[in-house]
């Protein structure tokens, strides 16, 4: 028998009714004697929702000297890291790695660059690299450029862009913890702009930053009234040389239930599985979808390695992910 919240809670979503960050927050309070009990209906509804797998891939397009103080990032010029530090990369090498993650089996692919804000001559190089995967591949096409204004998003749709790519990070009652370079409502009015320039929203955040359970849920809430399409969700990976570099991992536990949390507030979208989860989640990556996430993404990310290619593609295949 399931939690009687649980139970009420997923015939709430099933019967079309989504949830309010208050009760978000009760599902969040629940003992950690129920949290299997709300992986189990998190898939349901991942089910019931019709999502199927998916898979994504990433290229770090333009790296490092970033002038955001975001402080968890390798990649902040803020900071003394290890990370790599390149230009945008030539149009010709662009290319060549989507067509790459596609023949790896990618379903979408995204263009990722460092900064707040991309030049004109930056936007036209992504906008070239966009056209000629669109002619050679069944990729899905995706970008994360920063901030946005109205000419670079109709310079990238007319590329034939499908999706856009802006992370939130955290619940804005957390960001001014996190970033203080830019503000929470910069974000929002790139993802509105996107919307309204008819790409579809990929936005999520990385849970361990500090933030609370409450946190969380309004971080979700807030991704909901937005009505994203779909939500990558990151575990944070602390690395030397950031302000966060001491932080604890996540347990396994709230890093399940956490994923579980997100499938409740947000049941509509896809909810992508990255970075991080090697670390965090180790052997138990295949509860993933359990906890109702329907996408993972594959190869590395911008500043760390991912999983072995060849082993996320296998647990795929052995039905980890359907």
């Amino acid at each position: 028998m399931l939690h009687p919240l649980i139970t009420r809670l997923s015939s709430q979503i099933l019967d079309g009714k989504p949830l309010s960050e208050e009760q978000g927050n009760l599902l969040a309070d629940l003992e950690s004697g129920h949290t299997t009990e709300l992986l189990f209906a998190a898939n349901a509804i991942t089910r019931a929702m019709g999502h199927r797998p998916f898979t994504c891939s990433i290229t770090n397009a333009k790296s490092g000297t970033c002038s955001q103080d975001c402080r968890f990032c390798a990649q902040s010029g803020h900071y003394d890291t290890d990370s790599p530090t390149h230009a945008l990369l030539p149009l010709e090498e662009l290319i060549d790695r989507g067509l790459a993650m596609h023949q790896a089996g990618a379903a979408c692919y995204s263009l990722v660059t460092s900064g707040l804000m991309l030049s004109i001559d930056e936007i036209d190089r992504i906008a070239a690299c966009i056209d000629a995967l669109k002619s050679r591949t069944s990729l899905q096409l995706s970008a994360s450029l920063g901030l946005l204004n109205p000419d670079y998003a109709r310079r990238l749709t007319r590329a034939g862009l499908t999706r856009y790519h802006h992370n939130l990070e955290t619940a804005r009652s957390h960001f001014p913890s996190i970033c203080t370079t830019h503000s929470y409502d910069e974000d929002i009015a790139t993802i509105r702009l996107a919307k309204e320039h008819g790409l579809r929203i990929c936005s999520g955040g990385i849970l361990g930053l500090g933030e609370s359970w409450a946190q969380r849920v309004e971080l979700a809430a807030t991704l909901a009234e937005l009505d994203v399409d779909t939500v990558p969700l990151n575990f944070l990976s602390p690395i030397a040389g950031t302000p966060l570099q001491d932080s604890p991992l996540l347990s396994v536990h709230d890093a399940l239930k956490s994923v579980a949390l997100f499938r409740f507030m947000l049941p509509k979208a896809s909810i992508t599985i990255a970075g991080g989860r090697e670390r965090v989640l180790g052997d138990y990556q295949s509860w993933l979808p359990l906890a109702g996430a329907n996408g993972m993404m594959i190869g590395n990310y911008l500043t760390t390695k991912g999983r072995d290619l060849d082993a996320d593609l296998k647990m795929l295949e052995q039905g980890a992910w359907i």
